[in-house]
């Protein structure tokens, strides 16, 4: 009977199964706080066997789940990693979008539906495109569908460049932008309601970084 062989020895065996499970890293668990701007509570958990994997990775939430206001619970706010030390992942804002059930609830017959979509520029430094959303009570008139979107565009170019990032998510949350607009375009057409539907960023400003990384480069400038 003929004996086979594996070409090489016992040991090259071994040596070569303790080298694939050490290429085989070991997965952490690694908290995710949200943006500084939210008190860098946790808003979730990933895992990943490096760090830098983890960069990039974007997690959403809702106003009700940080603030335990429950009349924001139809606003979803979304969070990229941008850096991860020891075991916490930092994100900052990323975007904000309304949920789809309560535009839609918003949305009923006989009533005009108003959008404008712009981009503008926060005074930090934040390319960000919104998207405003006006309901009109009623059939309107193309002109007034014209002239309330140019109205929403408007209020939103003398507001925003003049507000961090910080500063015009909140007074989004808060409904404060949305007041605004409605206060003006009303006046063309009785609207029933105005909202910011979402926010997106194009590009972060130069104060995005974590708070760890900022206070870091002041010591370094010291």
């Amino acid at each position: 009977m003929k004996k086979f062989t594996l070409g090489f020895s016992w040991g090259d065996y071994m040596a070569r199964r303790v080298k694939r499970k050490e290429k085989k890293k070991i997965k952490k668990w690694y908290k995710i706080l949200a943006p500084r701007m939210f008190g860098e509570v946790e808003v979730g958990e990933t895992i990943a066997d490096d760090p830098q994997k983890i960069i990039g990775r974007t997690v959403e939430t809702t106003v009700k789940d940080l603030t335990g206001d429950f009349t924001k619970f139809h606003i979803k706010l979304r969070f990229q990693v941008k850096d991860v030390r020891g075991e916490n992942a930092y994100t900052v804002f990323k975007g904000l979008v309304l949920a789809r059930d309560y535009v839609r609830s918003l949305i009923r017959r006989k009533s005009t539906r108003i959008e404008a979509i712009h981009d503008f520029t926060t005074k930090d430094g934040y390319r960000i495109r919104i998207r405003a959303l006006a309901i009109g009570l009623g059939r309107a008139q193309t002109s007034q569908e014209e002239a309330i979107r140019a109205k929403m565009i408007e209020v939103l170019e003398k507001l925003v460049p003049n507000m961090t990032i910080e500063e015009l998510v909140n007074n989004v949350i808060n409904g404060n932008i949305a007041k605004e607009i409605h206060e003006v375009a009303h006046k063309i057409r009785p609207l029933k309601k105005v909202e910011i539907r979402k926010i997106k960023v194009l590009e972060f400003g130069e104060l995005y970084l974590p708070k760890f990384e900022a206070e870091e480069e002041v010591k370094a400038e010291a």
